[in-house]
């Protein structure tokens, strides 16, 4: 059976990797120099369209004295959505992808290694206000986007370009891993040329979306009852805001993590979506206690960095700097990713296989 390899020995081959690899750089460092330089895609004329029509429908909806119990709701959900107009960068979508390198640049992002503070601990208020890099000198005035059609449609296009970059991203990081891993697979390559990875990309993008809506579902009783709380105000309710927060953390964490290792089933192993969920479970219920401390461990690192790179990127040279290494950090994350994961896959059959002797 193989030797188990600990969490601070993957970083530290990953991270090893990375420097010894830098063209693997190229796509996040150009992906952040493209926000980074780009105009920004504003919706603020849309997002006061949308509040005009809001305020109007709840206006006439509720009778006046239950208005003057929401007023100071109202100015709340006015104030949020106007300044979440107003800095929203549509061209941030392109990095909306749960596989994807996180970017010093854009404002929204949940990924892999930072789906702690992203995706678990930012809707429930206990995310971090951190430095952010600071915009180019060079940035041109925003293009603003006054139709909703047009909106769809460039989310949609920037959202796609954003799954082939990741798929073409980490494939070039698999085949670029010590000839001994690459080593171990059997058989021919199904991802080799055109068609082989435009499968891989779908099969990374039904994944993605299969996630984002299971966060969703998880995340919708969270939702009605802090409605619940801002419409009653209700001590009970708040306590019940309370309970469904903490069982909605600790859904989104064990969820997460236990299909943290998909991608690479689906990579390295090139197995089908639905066989990747149940081999990513299962590895993940027999080491769970590493896996956790493995995952745990990138998301602080990545959260920690983050502040770094905020604090250096205030000047443009500090900003490419941010840029280049965030790339460097997060790769070298991805391929600690890949040697933990083949030592665990390579431990899980060794044990099969003797339990498979055992019985005969």
């Amino acid at each position: 059976m193989s030797q188990r390899i600990g969490v601070l020995d993957a970083l530290t081959a990953g991270l090893t990797q990375a420097i010894r690899r830098p063209w693997l750089l190229i796509i996040p460092v150009l992906v952040d120099l493209g926000l980074w330089l780009a105009p920004q895609l504003s919706i603020r004329v849309l997002t006061q369209r949308f509040l005009t029509v809001w305020e109007t429908l709840v206006r006439t909806t509720y009778p006046p004295d239950q208005l003057a119990v929401m007023e100071e709701m109202l100015r709340t959900v006015q104030q949020a959505l106007t300044e979440i107009g107003a800095q929203l960068n549509l061209i941030d979508v392109i990095t909306g992808a749960w596989l994807g390198v996180p970017s010093t640049v854009a404002a929204t992002q949940a990924t892999r290694v930072t789906f702690i503070s992203d995706v678990v601990l930012a809707p429930a208020g206990l995310s971090l206000n951190l430095p952010r890099v600071a915009a180019a000198p060079w940035r041109t005035p925003p293009i603003e986007i006054t139709n909703g059609w047009a909106l769809l449609l460039i989310v949609a296009g920037l959202w796609l370009a954003g799954q082939l970059l990741v798929a073409l991203y980490l494939r070039w990081a698999a085949v670029s891993r010590p000839l001994e891993q690459r080593a171990t697979m059997e058989g021919e390559d199904p991802w080799r040329g055109g068609r082989g990875f435009l499968g891989l990309a779908v099969r990374l993008t039904v994944f993605g979306l299969f996630l984002g809506i299971m966060i969703f579902v998880l995340r919708v009783p969270l939702g009605l009852a802090a409605t619940l709380l801002f419409l009653s105000g209700n001590p009970v309710a708040g306590l019940l805001l309370a309970l469904i927060g903490g069982i909605t953390l600790w859904l989104l964490l064990w969820f997460l993590t236990s299909l943290f290792f998909v991608s690479e089933t689906i990579l390295l192993d090139r197995q089908p979506l639905w066989r990747g969920l149940l081999q990513s479970i299962t590895l993940v219920r027999l080491n769970s206690l590493p896996t956790m401390g493995l995952v745990l461990v990138i998301n602080l690192l990545m959260l920690g960095f983050r502040a770094v790179w905020g604090l250096i990127g205030n000047t443009p040279v500090g900003a490419i700097v941010a840029i280049v290494s965030n790339a460097y950090l997060a790769t070298g994350m991805l391929l600690a990713v890949f040697v933990y994961y083949e030592n665990l896959r390579s431990r899980w059959q060794a044990h099969t296989a003797g339990a498979a002797n055992q019985q005969k």
